[in-house]
């Protein structure tokens, strides 16, 4: 009677414990910071009742995972990185246009529609206020790789991080070979991306190649001492995006997801709270920051080609930066 006993609670716990029978859910993988998944993935389930569960791990991970798990997909949809990435992942990936995408630049959605930018990363220039004079400041890609910046401009490491990769194509885009051996000529290159608007900020350097919203947290924050540059010769707009997973168990929640987190309020809220500057032109302006349609974008500049040049671009950076002067 006692096994008999503790089988019938055991079968009870698991009965409670067990997710309902058709409950409506999806799985997420992503690489976006825990608060902004929360507000997303909660907002998400209030309206329309479609419970999200969240894998947070980093974008080059998440790929592996989605690929080792094809023939038995465990994830419905990726939210969000570098959409180069995705494209090179495509065909784990199933085909989807969402009828949010229709508000969204041309080229933001993949020709085969396996994927769809949600927001975009803009490559700025921090400065610091308290190391540069106003007569002293860069307004252009152009005059960080001029010799008087030799020491005084960090970015992150290129073969390490996606963002400082795509800082490393635009310079290639407007200067070619010899605007990358003055790039690395004149740069420190740190270890990660936090490293350089941590430490500019602090006044530890002078100025720093990094992300918009990275460098805004400073200013929203309060500080006096950071100003961000939007370079004349041309800002780096790199999509990031999302992507359903090829034979996603949950594709219709799936789906209404993704076209939730590309719509207008949803990319708005998150441009407001966290300052990732949405896909969309059409979604609200943050006070304090240029409306999408008023920044000097670099128009040729191609996440998928940059993604094609990569082992070549680095390869050539390995080398000027080990013969540095």
């Amino acid at each position: 009677m006692g096994a008999m006993r503790r089988f019938t609670a055991l079968a009870l716990l698991f009965l409670l414990c067990a997710p309902t029978a058709g409950m409506a859910e999806v799985v997420l993988y992503s690489s976006n910071p825990p608060d902004l998944l929360d507000m997303v993935s909660h907002n998400f389930e209030k309206q329309s009742g479609i419970k999200v569960e969240v894998v947070r791990l980093g974008t080059g991970e998440a790929m592996k995972r989605i690929s080792a798990e094809s023939a038995n997909p465990l994830a419905d949809i990726f939210w969000s990185g570098d959409v180069a990435v995705l494209e090179a992942a495509k065909a784990n990936f199933m085909p989807y246009e969402s009828p949010e995408a229709k508000n969204l630049p041309e080229g933001y959605v993949a020709g085969d529609k396996r994927w769809t930018a949600s927001n975009t990363q803009l490559m700025i220039l921090m400065v610091n206020t308290k190391l540069v004079k106003p007569e002293e400041m860069p307004n252009t890609w152009a005059d960080i790789l001029s010799p008087q910046w030799k020491d005084k401009v960090v970015m992150a490491d290129p073969a390490k991080s996606g963002s400082a990769y795509a800082q490393l194509y635009g310079v290639y885009k407007l200067y070619g070979q010899e605007g990358l051996a003055r790039l690395a000529d004149n740069v420190r290159v740190l270890d990660s991306s936090s490293l350089i608007y941590k430490g500019t900020a602090e006044g530890e350097f002078a100025v720093g190649i990094t992300m918009e919203y990275a460098a805004y947290r400073y200013i929203a924050g309060g500080s006096t001492e950071v100003k961000i540059v939007y370079p004349s010769d041309g800002v780096f707009s790199a999509p990031e995006g999302a992507a359903l997973v090829a034979g996603a168990k949950h594709e219709k929640d799936a789906k209404a997801f993704f076209d939730y987190l590309i719509s207008k309020n949803v990319e708005s809220e998150i441009f407001t709270k966290y300052y990732r500057r949405p896909a969309r032109l059409d979604a609200a302006d943050v006070e304090g920051l240029p409306s999408s349609g008023a920044l000097p974008l670099l128009k040729d500049f191609s996440t998928v080609e940059a993604n094609a040049l990569q082992k070549e671009l680095l390869s050539k950076w390995r080398e000027l930066i080990l013969n540095k002067k």
